[in-house]
């Protein structure tokens, strides 16, 4: 009975470790709903959930949930961009840089597109896919291996490494995939403080500001190529004065893209120092997987 006590007081005192699956899962539960709801936010909300579930399940060496995780962000990329794109043509209207008559011809154009792709974010958000990966996380969750944490500081230190290369004089794509390798690292950075690490934490700051500044030269660059989209139809319809005022909004929205793009460089050049690394304890044995044979009973 005092052995019980004891035992139950050091249980009590120090809280089990967080299971990163079972905050994966909350969090993508937690969006989806969003999502279904019709939350203005939802679908955003849904893509960095599942982001984060590929970065983790990616550096626990769960590679078809990554898999799973990234075709789901992938169906939806069109359509939260046509959102993010539908959200700048109001605030370029709100601020007069197109006349109240071509923002609701382009508007009108635009919520055609947005109506095409309601089927497919429905899905996303209660359709067998999202579903499938849900019940995958519900069961990972339940068995997460003592080697996560030295899962995770390999992944964290790799991803600093991709952070590292330059990008002087590199070409658009290049700076949209270091974009998404700041996102992950910073996911990465982020599941280890939940998991009580806390030497990348002081890069999780800078890399959010970073992510930040790279998403808006990404947005204003998609912006431009829809408006020039819709400028191109509106010659082929016909619309000259439409036509025109789109070509102008596109020349003058060209200096500023160039101008965010540069301060998204200069930001990615001032790097942080990795932590020193830690003496990570040596992964202890993983019980082998079993494959499911059918249960036959001896002679």
């Amino acid at each position: 009975m005092k052995w019980f006590s004891v035992s139950r007081h050091y249980n009590s005192a120090v809280p089990p470790r967080p299971s990163l699956w079972k905050l994966r899962a909350d969090s993508l539960e937690k969006a989806r709903k969003a999502l279904k709801r019709g939350d203005p936010e939802g679908l955003h909300d849904l893509r960095v959930a599942l982001r984060r579930v590929g970065a983790t399940a990616s550096a626990m060496g769960r590679r078809s949930v990554s898999r799973e995780a990234k075709s789901i962000v992938r169906s939806l990329s069109k359509q939260r961009q046509l959102e993010v794109d539908r959200e700048l043509l109001a605030r370029i209207g709100r601020l007069g840089f197109l006349s109240p008559d071509a923002v609701t011809a382009v508007a009108a154009r635009w919520e055609k597109l947005a109506a095409r792709g309601t089927r497919k974010i429905a899905r996303a958000a209660d359709g067998p896919p999202v579903h499938a990966l849900n019940r995958r996380l519900e069961r990972l969750k339940r068995s997460e291996p003592e080697s996560a944490v030295g899962r995770l500081e390999r992944a964290r230190r790799r991803a600093q490494e991709a952070l590292d290369q330059p990008l002087e004089g590199k070409d658009d794509r290049t700076l949209h995939r270091y974009r998404i390798a700041v996102k992950r690292a910073r996911y990465l950075a982020e599941d280890l403080a939940a998991l009580g690490v806390s030497e990348w934490t002081a890069h999780v700051a800078r890399e959010k500001r970073l992510q930040e500044a790279l998403g808006r030269w990404n947005d204003l660059r998609m912006f431009c190529e829809r408006l020039s989209e819709s400028r191109d139809e509106a010659q082929t319809r016909g619309a000259v004065t439409l036509a025109s005022e789109l070509e102008r909004l596109i020349g003058a929205l060209e200096p500023a893209i160039a101008s965010i793009r540069k301060a998204a460089v200069q930001a990615s050049s001032h790097r942080d120092e990795a932590p020193p690394k830690r003496k990570i304890p040596p992964r202890a044995p993983e019980a082998p997987r079993l494959r499911r044979v059918e249960r036959r009973r001896r002679p």
